[in-house]
């Protein structure tokens, strides 16, 4: 048996991951991208090995960097690989739909999130009629799972031991944007159990959010509906807007399962 080729794997293998851990991070940064420093601390990848990665995926188009700030951002061959992909979450024209039809009901912003590693991804979103609108979150846009009600929504489908691993992993990224320390989030993930909707208030504007997960036949989570407002709108409307997340994601799963199952016979 020859050792050294499977040495070449393992190393092959670590290196896909660092580069897409680079990539997450990267896309995190709303659009301002990050220098190689913070690409590394943020990864925990070591600056020479990250510096070497970045490299190779700015040759390969994946990356771009600003000749003047020294940022990184994606690149264009990321989002022409991103045209082939297949969605996410499946049936996502449904999901649009019932988006559409949650934001005209309650009158406020719907989002609709995805869990991406250790981060949760905006999808897509649809604003409602409501003069004050909400838009806390853009397509595309990435945030360490743990900061959001949608992000907590897709948590409360984990287990006690899969949720502490992510938010000990985004500790630091959490404890920024002036999240609360684990002990404490995992009874609002017990407690967004307990409900069936996550809820959560901005930290520093009246705003506040609720949301509710998908899950598909086996109670995984697929996804999650949110509905933002303003706090005092939220309170008027409360039972009002919990019973549409419920209705629509009851509706959305029965319709997803549905899809799969034609699409599989």
């Amino acid at each position: 048996m020859d050792y050294s080729d499977n040495k070449k794997e393992v190393g092959g293998t670590q290196s896909i991951g660092r580069a897409t851990e680079i990539l997450r991070v990267i896309a995190a940064s709303d659009g301002v991208g990050f220098g190689l420093g913070e690409i590394a601390e943020r990864s925990g990848i070591e600056r020479p090995t990250a510096h070497r990665i970045l490299r190779r995926l700015t040759a390969e188009s994946m990356l771009v960097q600003n000749p003047l700030t020294r940022n990184y951002h994606l690149g264009p061959l990321l989002y022409e690989l991103g045209l082939a992909a297949s969605s996410s979450v499946p049936a996502q024209q449904l999901c649009k739909e019932a988006l559409q039809e949650l934001s005209e009901i309650t009158g406020d912003s719907a989002f609709l999130t995805v869990r991406s590693g250790h981060d949760v991804v905006c999808l897509d979103r649809a604003e409602g009629h409501f003069p004050i609108r909400v838009l806390n979150l853009g397509v595309g846009q990435r945030r360490p799972l743990g900061c959001g009600a949608g992000s907590i929504a897709l948590l409360s489908t984990l287990t006690d031991e899969q949720v502490e691993k992510i938010l000990l992993k985004n500790s630091t990224l959490l404890a920024a944007r002036a999240e609360p320390p684990i002990n404490e989030f995992m009874k609002i993930v017990a407690q967004a159990r307990t409900q069936g909707y996550a809820i959560k208030d901005a930290p520093d504007l009246p705003v506040r959010s609720l949301s509710m997960p998908l899950r598909d036949a086996y109670g995984n989570g697929i996804c999650a509906l949110s509905v933002s407002t303003l706090t005092v709108r939220e309170e008027q409307n409360h039972d009002k807007m919990v019973g549409a997340l419920k209705r629509m994601t009851e509706t959305l799963a029965l319709k997803i399962r549905g899809s799969i199952m034609f699409k599989d016979v």
